[in-house]
C-alpha cells in the first residue's frame, strides 16, 4: 500500500492510500476475477501512485505547502515535476548516487558533496521532537545551479559517517530558510507514526479480506477512526474558568484534565528535576483510551479512577521526557 499522511503543527493523520498490485496480479485475469479487481485498474508503479495522490490532493484544493518522502519518491522526476508545476515545495530523501549540477556547472553525486562542506558550515539543529527528546543532527545546505533547488545533508552526531541526503525545492517566489527545510525533512517521522498508530489503534492491519472492495472499505474506516483520534488529541485547551466561579461545575470531576502539554523541559544538562514535572500532551493512543473510557458504561468512581490513571501516566511520561532531554543535552557537543 502506498500511503500518504497529512502533517500539521498540531497533529497528523492518514490522508490517502493506493493499493499496489504487482504486474503479475494485473496480468492474471483469473486472479483479478477472484479478488474482484475492477477492470479499469491497471498496473502503476509506487511513484506513479504517489504522483496521482498528490495530483488528486492539489485538484481537490487541499492546503499544503511542502511534500516530504523517502528515496523511492525522491528518485521520481515526474513527482518532482508535478510539485513544481503546481507551486509546491518538496524535501525528498535521495540515494547516494543522485546527481546534481553545482553553480559552477559541475555535476556531482550527492555522496561526494559532504567532503566539500567546511567544518564551520555544519549546523546542529533539531528536525523535531521525538519520544526521547529533540532529534538533533548536524546539517549542511548546498546550493545548486538552480536558485530554487538545494541539497540538504544530515549527519549523525554520534556517528559522523552516518549521512543522509535530501533534494529540496522551494516554490517560486517564496523565500525558504534552512530551518524550514529541516522542519519539512523531519515530517517524515510523523508520517511513519501515522502508519504505526493506524495499525496499533485503528486495526489497519487486522483485515481478513481477500476482495478489492472489502480491503478498501476496511482501510477507509480504519483511517477515519485514526483521524478522529488525531483530531481529539489535537483539540485546543478548554476556556479558562471565570475568577468568580467558586463552585465546582456539576459533572466536572468526571471529565479528564486538559489535554495540552504542560510538561517542563530542562534548561540545562545539570538542572535538577522539578517536584512536579507537569503532564505531556495527550497522544493518539491516550485519546483512544480516554474516549473508550468515556463511552463505556460504568459508575462515576470507576470512571474517575480511569481519568486519574491517565493523569498519572502522562505525568510519568513528562518526568521520563525531562530526563531523556537532559541525557541528550549531555551527549550533544557544546
Amino acid at each position: 500500500m502506498v500511503f500518504a499522511a497529512y502533517v500539521t503543527a498540531r497533529g497528523h493523520a492518514p490522508f490517502d492510500f493506493r493499493l499496489y498490485l504487482p504486474k503479475s496480479w494485473c496480468a492474471g485475469r483469473e486472479r483479478r476475477e477472484l479478488a474482484a479487481v475492477p477492470d479499469e485498474v491497471e498496473f502503476a508503479t509506487k511513484t506513479e501512485q504517489g504522483t496521482n495522490m498528490v495530483t488528486d490532493a492539489i485538484g481537490g484544493g487541499v492546503p499544503f505547502a511542502f511534500l516530504a518522502g523517502d528515496e523511492v519518491y525522491g528518485r521520481s522526476s515526474k513527482l518532482r515535476a508535478t510539485c513544481e508545476k503546481h507551486g509546491k515545495g518538496y524535501v525528498f530523501a535521495v540515494p547516494v548516487n543522485f546527481t546534481v549540477t553545482l553553480p559552477s556547472g559541475r555535476r556531482m553525486a550527492v555522496a561526494s558533496l559532504a567532503r566539500l562542506v567546511p567544518a564551520r558550515c555544519w549546523e546542529t539543529r533539531s528536525c523535531g521532537s521525538g519520544c526521547k527528546g529533540h532529534r538533533d543532527y548536524e546539517w549542511a545546505w548546498i546550493a545548486t545551479c538552480s536558485p530554487r533547488h538545494h541539497v540538504l545533508i544530515r549527519r549523525s552526531l554520534s556517528d559522523p559517517s552516518e549521512l543522509a541526503y535530501f533534494y529540496c525545492q522551494a516554490p517560486a517566489g517564496q523565500p525558504v530558510s534552512l530551518p524550514t527545510l529541516i522542519k519539512v525533512a523531519g515530517k517524515r517521522w510523523p508520517a511513519e507514526e501515522c502508519h504505526q498508530q493506524a495499525e496499533g489503534q485503528a486495526g489497519l492491519d487486522q483485515h481478513q479480506v481477500r476482495l478489492w472492495h472489502s480491503f478498501h472499505r476496511h482501510t477507509v474506516l480504519s483511517m477515519c477512526a485514526l483521524a478522529l483520534l488525531a483530531v481529539a488529541a489535537a483539540r485546543p485547551l478548554p476556556p479558562a474558568p471565570s475568577p468568580q466561579a467558586t463552585r465546582p461545575v456539576p459533572g466536572a470531576a468526571a471529565q479528564p484534565a486538559a489535554w495540552a502539554d504542560t510538561g517542563i523541559l530542562p534548561a540545562s544538562a545539570d538542572q535538577p528535576p522539578p517536584a512536579d514535572p507537569g503532564m505531556v500532551k495527550v497522544s493518539v493512543p491516550e485519546a483512544c483510551r480516554l474516549l473508550r473510557l468515556a463511552a463505556t458504561p460504568m459508575n462515576t468512581a470507576t470512571r474517575q479512577a480511569g481519568y486519574a490513571w491517565s493523569r498519572w501516566r502522562r505525568k510519568h511520561q513528562a518526568r521520563a521526557r525531562y530526563h531523556h532531554y537532559q541525557a541528550r543535552m549531555r551527549a550533544t557537543p557544546a
